[in-house]
């Protein structure tokens, strides 16, 4: 081999062993490798984007889908619409367990209505698991330590408990994947940034879990709030009806807006694939308003900042629909 053509690969190789040893960073799909193991903690029921992120989760092949855990108002009835989604999609094997009082305030009267179908021809809906949210999380990341990536699609409040009650699952904790913060823009999509919902809804628990230590990977609105799903691409993705596209419209149609915004996707996408994103190593921290902020020091997140978002809504509804 040439000495220039062997110094290249070298440097590539190089570089790559560098980019996977770094706890921060993304896990490369690869169809040789074993699925990412995950448990999701969402608020499903509040904003539909949820239920948006469980299709995707369903769809992709890179994820294990190992549990599922509720936060927010009435996590009862949270743990039953993800009972009655997993049960249409034949993945009743997966089992759900609701977050223990207190928790946030968060709007699901709407969405709620799915949790109780009163239709003998729907699958028969398994139950959620009688632990709390908190001591199913622990169970399992002390049976598999190192092994499981948290997702989290809502406020931090099971999170925080966790790491609260039982400090020593730390280590165990591969990554945490969130959709939370704002940190150059805000809703609106430009300057300011903004005290972000899911940090809001739990300011003292977003502080808590920034501050933990455990290596997070964070979607914040900078790389969320533009993904608008249009009519053209909503109608391609319902006109497919399959098991899952039809749990999706029917929890959108209940939400009862227009035009939903895909936050959610985006960290379940970061759990292996970060080309839409431009991802930025920094450290984080939430203060008393729900800021999150950048400050000095060791970087303790790896931040989406920027996304191509007609090229992930597409590759969303691609996905999705197969």
């Amino acid at each position: 081999m040439q000495p220039r053509r062997l110094f290249l690969k070298r440097t590539v190789a190089l570089g790559a062993a560098l980019l996977s040893s770094s706890p921060l960073a993304a896990e490369a799909p690869d169809l040789k490798k074993k699925a990412i193991s995950i448990i999701l903690d969402t608020d499903i029921g509040t904003d539909v984007d949820d239920a948006f992120a469980l299709a995707l989760i369903l769809a992709s092949p890179e994820l294990d889908l190992r549990g599922v855990t509720t936060v927010g108002t009435d996590p009862r009835t949270r743990a039953l619409i993800v009972c009655r989604f997993l049960a249409a999609a034949g993945r009743s094997d997966i089992p759900v367990a609701a977050g223990a009082p207190p928790q946030p305030a968060e709007e699901i009267k709407k969405q709620g209505r799915y949790a109780n179908p009163g239709d003998d021809r729907q699958p028969r809906t398994p139950q959620p698991v009688k632990e709390t949210a908190v001591e199913f999380l622990y169970q399992q990341l002390r049976a598999r330590r190192g092994e499981f990536t948290l997702l989290t699609l809502g406020p931090l409040t099971n999170i925080a408990r966790l790491l609260r009650e039982h400090p020593d699952c730390k280590p165990w904790i591969r990554r945490i994947v969130m959709m939370a913060g704002s940190v150059r823009v805000g809703y609106k999509g430009k300057a300011p940034p903004e005290a972000e919902w899911n940090v809001r809804c739990d300011i003292p628990a977003a502080q808590a879990v920034f501050a933990s230590g455990v290596p997070l990977v964070v979607a914040p609105l900078d790389a969320t709030t533009m993904l608008k799903l249009e009519e053209p691409l909503r109608r391609r993705l319902f006109q497919a009806a399959t098991p899952v596209t039809e749990q999706v419209r029917m929890l959108y149609e209940l939400w009862g807006e227009r035009t939903p915004t895909l936050y959610d996707p985006v960290a379940v996408a970061l759990c292996f694939d970060e080309r839409f994103c431009t991802m930025e190593d920094m450290r984080l921290e939430v203060d008393a308003q729900g800021r999150t902020g950048i400050v000095k020091g060791a970087a303790n997140a790896r931040v989406a900042t920027a996304i191509r978002d007609d090229d992930f809504l597409q590759w969303y509804v691609d996905r999705v629909v197969k």
